[in-house]
């Protein structure tokens, strides 16, 4: 695993998001379709190991990751129960490499519905603040 990681995400609940990511990139398009999505919340911390190389993306809260950009058209989040269930059933499609939370949702389709982003960072945002570290 990258060892430049913030120490507040080197816990328990990221281990499998950050192993899954490691040596992965993601497409500066996608990096800031998630970064523009997030805007709008409150405490959300963004890493990326390396900017210049264009290396995945992931965003957090509370030491918590809760999004993240990778590849060339591929945002995720994490999300409870319910909302996991509504991103299912609207296009998104499960992502099990990282945990049972996760809903991967692909970017810049032609001919297909624009996804939420704003809408699915918020839901992300408020599972990860109501978890317990």
């Amino acid at each position: 695993m990258t060892r430049n990681i913030p120490a507040e995400l080197e816990t328990s609940i990221n281990r499998q998001v950050l192993s899954h990511l490691d040596g992965l990139s993601a497409h500066s398009d996608v990096a800031g379709a998630l970064s523009a999505a997030l805007k709008p919340l409150g405490d959300v911390q963004m890493f990326c190991p390396d900017w210049q190389q264009y290396r995945y993306v992931v965003a957090s809260t509370k030491g918590i990751i809760m999004a993240f950009a990778v590849g060339m058209d591929t945002t995720a989040f994490r999300l409870d129960e319910r909302m996991k269930a509504r991103a299912l059933a609207s296009g998104g499609m499960p992502y099990p490499e990282c945990g049972d939370h996760w809903v991967s949702f692909t970017l810049f389709r032609a001919d297909w519905p624009k996804i939420d982003l704003e809408f699915w960072a918020r839901k992300a945002y408020v599972a990860a603040r109501e978890l317990e570290r």
